[in-house]
């Protein structure tokens, strides 16, 4: 099974109830969003942090994407850090909500969840394959260490530059901003440089 666990990065310096509101509506939106993708929904289990089983490590990578480019457009209301754990789980699964399912993949999750809070890192890959494991930790660095860069503001013309397929001139148009300009900001924000990392992990996983 693959376990996706997150947390929301800094959550005892944020206002607590807007922030676990925007939490929960980000929650609802993935699980909606990527349904096919999910074998046991996406469920708030503490107040800053959520877990469940997906189908596989593609659709892992592809709701964390998702995730990561919806925050960007709500103009960042906070960052998550996330785990992808490859685990056996012993019990039945519970394809209603993330609740009363026990296993060593579950248990490992979360320890290495609560190891990244002492990381500069956001994301943790271990799957079976620990060669693939490598590979993705390291597209996810030079992934966070872009997109960690990235202002609020720019944030949310990035999230355009993804809806769009990184058509400068349709960004333009969205944003109500001239096209020159916006051709500047694909290049100086690395728009086609992220889109190709990310399109990389996908082939790192299936390279067929």
């Amino acid at each position: 099974m693959v376990i996706l666990m997150a947390d929301i990065v800094g959550s005892s310096k944020r206002k607590g109830k807007a922030l676990m509101n925007d939490f929960k509506i980000a929650v609802a939106w993935v699980n909606k969003r990527d349904k096919s993708h999910i074998a046991s929904p996406l469920t708030i289990t503490l107040g800053d942090e959520f877990q469940g089983v997906v189908k596989n490590t593609h659709s892992a990578l592809q709701i964390v994407f998702d995730l990561e480019q919806y925050l960007m457009r709500q103009e960042n209301p906070f960052k998550l850090r996330y785990v992808i754990h490859e685990g056996k789980i012993e019990t039945k699964l519970n394809r209603k909500n993330a609740y009363e399912m026990l296993g060593p993949g579950l248990t490992h999750a979360r320890e290495e969840l609560v190891a990244l809070k002492s990381s500069r890192n956001r994301f943790k890959i271990s799957l079976k394959d620990e060669a693939v494991s490598t590979k993705l930790m390291l597209g996810m660095i030079i992934y966070q260490g872009i997109v960690d860069r990235w202002t609020t503001a720019q944030q949310k013309v990035v999230s355009v530059f993804w809806e769009e397929l990184s058509d400068y001139k349709k960004v333009a148009k969205k944003l109500k901003k001239d096209p020159t300009v916006m051709w500047r900001r694909k290049r100086s924000l690395m728009i086609d440089e992220i889109t190709s990392l990310k399109k990389l992990m996908v082939l790192i996983i299936d390279p067929a």
